[in-house]
């Protein structure tokens, strides 16, 4: 699946496949920098407003803004979303970003890293979905704090 190198999740790699960039002085400072086709590349940090982004090349770490990490596409064996923005569909939570207050209360729940759910429906601001048989019911901003990768 391509997508653009600034839709990686923390953590998640893909393959380098093209710098669709017009600027020729950008597109050799991002060869210069390690950023070529074929190369395994991993979204290691991200700024607290968003930009820049940080991502690890081998051992090497570079620092790109998102509007030119957008214009870089990569190879990525599945997509992350988070519950918000999924469709119904059986999702394996990759990662829960909050508070411990907030993993603490998802847990109780059964919701964890590694986890299989069957998100149900999405009626409003009401999430629901189903986790060993039991149903749950997530406000938007909770929904919004799990991330998860589609399963067949």
């Amino acid at each position: 699946m391509l997508i653009p190198l600034h839709d990686l999740f923390i953590g998640q790699k893909g393959k380098i496949v093209s710098l669709n960039n017009e600027e020729e002085s950008t597109k050799n400072r991002l060869l210069a920098m390690g950023i070529t086709p074929g190369k395994s590349i991993e979204l290691a940090h991200v700024s607290p407003f968003g930009d820049p982004l940080v991502f690890k090349i081998g051992e090497k770490k570079v620092v790109l803004r998102k509007s030119e990490a957008s214009k870089i596409l990569v190879d990525v064996p599945y997509k992350v979303f988070n519950l918000l923005e999924s469709e119904t569909g059986k999702y394996e939570i990759i990662d829960l970003k909050g508070g411990s207050n907030f993993i603490e209360e998802m847990k109780s729940m059964g919701l964890y890293k590694g986890v299989n759910i069957n998100l149900v429906n999405k009626l409003g601001n009401r999430i629901i979905v189903e986790v060993d048989g039991s149903k749950y019911e997530l406000g938007r901003g909770r929904a919004a704090k799990i991330f998860c990768k589609k399963v067949d």
